[in-house]
């Protein structure tokens, strides 16, 4: 164990390391905390917040479902549309990312600034376009261009698709979105400048008529706007409740008025002709029962209003 009492000559040196600041009396030496290091990739930036891409998924498993039943009862057959990823990465990403070809429709996002992308698969087109004339619909091997006629059909079924998702979006704003043009390639569209992030919602087709994919892409700035105006006109709790009984009250369920009951057996049941009377267990005199999905909710008396039957509450 070594000696911790100083000498004189220590102590001096010291005081006068005191006195000549190189050493602070009183001051907590905190040894030195390392910065935490976030990686960021510059070619697939992730600016979008997490609570708002759970919020995008929710609209976009909307928007599969609703553009499923559509391409179904279009084509008059079984189609599964799926969403499988929704990426975030610039415009310049996006539009290499395609090797062939390839139908993009521009779209108008209105009341939103900037414009937006609808691709779908040029094979599934013409698996469209021969099923919507009466063929059978199959992929064909060979994947060429849309002449205009077959721009045509196609163009019907991606505005009924951009009606499904302007209604599951209606959900945050009223919106104006709508298809402006078709190309067969993308790398001619210069929709925004390539070093614009944009988001990718990617969705799966599968069916009968083949496999495809639809992919819907917006720029953030532009959706960014579109959430944050929808949180600002954010219903309050009463309202959201108000809104949820209106809609509540205004389900139509089916009543069913049960006059009596009684027991048979199968012989009787089937020896039964018309003018046979049978008898019910409960009296004329007692209350009949309505009830509502099987379950009773009220007891009441027949009766007749004009020329239709009713039923008085007691």
């Amino acid at each position: 164990m070594s000696n911790s009492i100083l000498n004189n000559e220590e102590v001096e040196a010291l005081l006068s390391a005191i006195e000549g600041g190189q050493v602070l009396v009183g001051q907590k030496i905190e040894p030195k905390r390392e910065k935490k290091v976030q990686h960021y990739d510059f070619r697939r930036p992730d600016r979008f917040p997490r609570e708002q891409k759970r919020r995008l998924q929710k609209i976009s498993e909307e928007v599969a479902k609703s553009v499923g039943v559509t391409l179904s009862r279009y084509l008059r057959t079984s189609v599964v549309v799926e969403l499988i990823a929704i990426e975030e990465f610039s415009y310049e990403v996006f539009i290499n990312s395609f090797t062939d070809v390839i139908c993009a429709n521009v779209v108008n996002l209105k009341p939103l600034s900037g414009l937006g992308c609808l691709t779908i698969d040029v094979g599934f087109c013409l698996a469209i376009v021969d099923r919507g004339l009466g063929g059978p619909g199959k992929i064909p091997q060979k994947v060429r261009p849309l002449t205009m006629i077959e721009e045509s059909v196609v163009g019907v079924v991606l505005s009924n698709i951009m009606e499904d998702i302007k209604m599951c979006w209606s959900k945050l704003a009223k919106l104006e979105w709508s298809l402006e043009k078709m190309e067969m390639d993308i790398k001619s569209l210069q929709l925004v400048p390539i070093t614009e992030l944009m988001i990718s919602i990617n969705f799966a087709i599968s069916g009968d008529l083949g496999n495809g994919t639809i992919i819907l892409c917006m720029p953030v700035a532009s959706l960014e706007m579109l959430m944050i105006k929808a949180k600002l006109e954010k219903v309050d709790r009463q309202k959201e409740i108000a809104i949820i009984e209106n809609v509540i009250n205004e389900v139509e369920l089916n009543a069913t008025v049960v006059f009596g009951s009684t027991q048979l057996s199968l012989n009787e049941l089937m020896n039964l002709r018309a003018g046979d009377v049978v008898k019910l267990d409960n009296k004329i005199t007692e209350d009949l029962c309505l009830t509502i999905a099987g379950k009773t909710k009220h007891y009441g008396k027949p009766g007749v209003v004009g020329k239709k039957v009713a039923f008085q509450v007691s």
